[in-house]
């Protein structure tokens, strides 16, 4: 199996001791007291070590820190680990905002969002009542309209159309028919009251 450790740079005793100029047995020494105080370097498939650029830097500050006045090489190493644990707890912290910042802008974001589909929901809800009345006026306009006209047919069957009726057929006639009309009414009227003046011409006015 690939050792997937082996993806990323990491360095040897002996490299890191090359690189810090100090001896093998010195970084050694150094690595067995950050373990010794629970902290942990990387180790291949077989057991080596593998030591991370941050873990040189590590071991950079030890070199420098152990020289300060009233600390040993173990004191340096506790305060290291005690230092690098406020960074870790301080970085997790700005982690924490930050992901707290964006979930704060989220939640935001849904609630606009939500208003936004609310105000949209009621305008089509008011388009949808709209609609509805002007369905049930339609409905109800031609139910009447349904029954005028029964009740017109109704009474042209037993002759007894009235003044009204007959404004109502010429209101549905186009005006060829309005005209023909009005001139059949107007000879049927002159056969019934036949001592009546006719005029030569019917005047229509669109």
């Amino acid at each position: 199996m690939e050792d997937k450790t082996a993806m990323n740079t990491y360095l040897k005793v002996e490299d890191v001791a090359k690189l810090l100029e100090v001896t093998p047995s010195t970084i050694s020494k150094y690595y067995l007291l950050f373990e010794k105080n629970n902290y942990r370097f990387k180790r291949s498939n077989k057991g080596s070590l593998m030591f991370s650029d941050n873990d040189v830097e590590l071991f950079r500050k030890l070199i420098e820190l152990k020289n300060s006045p009233g600390l040993t090489v173990e004191k340096a190493v506790v305060q290291l680990l005690g230092e690098n644990i406020a960074n870790t707890t301080q970085a997790i912290k700005k982690v924490e905002e930050e992901l707290r910042e964006k979930f704060l802008q989220l939640e935001q974001g849904i609630n606009e969002l939500g208003q936004e589909m609310n105000e949209r929901f009621k305008l089509i809800n008011q388009q949808v009542e709209r609609i509805a009345g002007l369905t049930s006026k339609i409905e109800k306009s031609t139910t009447n309209s349904l029954e005028d006209r029964g009740s017109f047919i109704e009474r042209f069957e037993k002759g007894t159309l009235t003044a009204g009726d007959v404004l109502y057929i010429m209101d549905n006639l186009e005006n060829g028919e309005r005209l023909d009309l009005l001139s059949k009414l107007y000879d049927l009227h002159y056969n019934f009251n036949p001592n009546h003046q006719k005029v030569s011409e019917i005047e229509w006015e669109d």
